[in-house]
């Protein structure tokens, strides 16, 4: 702690170590302590400063602030929303378009067209829909291709 930042603590925080920044409080005060002359000036202005900042009675704030911070603040939610004007609110807050809605929609359709388009091309030669999947995600449209092109476990 150097002289030069007690000084500084004391023009801007005051007289009151409790108002000082924590983490330099301690070494403040031990080098206020050890060096009580060097800061008597100041700590003195300080004092005045602090007695004339509390004998001044602390402004009432306008009444127009309450209102505006009650008129800002979130809404309770009414017991009569539709599950429309609930799910419409989680995909578009503040009335705004949100990107996750537009990728929840895009994905149930992939998932839908994905579903549907595997379970009506399943030829009569695999034994099960599951077959049919495997096999065509690795790239084959039919199981006797695929014996053909696998390589044989020996």
């Amino acid at each position: 702690m150097t002289d030069a930042r007690v000084l500084q603590l004391l023009e801007t925080y005051g007289a009151w170590p409790m108002a000082w920044p924590e983490e330099e409080r301690e070494a403040a005060e031990a080098h206020l302590a050890a060096h009580p002359e060097r800061f008597a000036d100041a700590l003195a202005e300080a004092r005045l400063l602090d007695a004339a900042f509390e004998a001044e009675p602390m402004p009432e704030p306008d009444p127009s602030l309450a209102a505006r911070i009650l008129a800002d603040a979130p809404q309770p939610r009414t017991a009569r929303d539709s599950l429309g004007a609930r799910l419409s609110r989680i995909l578009m807050p503040n009335g705004q378009r949100w990107p996750a809605g537009a990728a929840l929609a895009s994905l149930g359709m992939g998932l839908f067209a994905g579903y549907t388009a595997s379970a009506s091309s399943v030829p009569a030669t695999y034994e099960t829909e599951a077959e049919a999947v495997v096999y065509a995600a690795l790239g084959y449209d039919q199981y006797d291709t695929y014996l053909e092109e696998a390589p044989l476990d020996e």
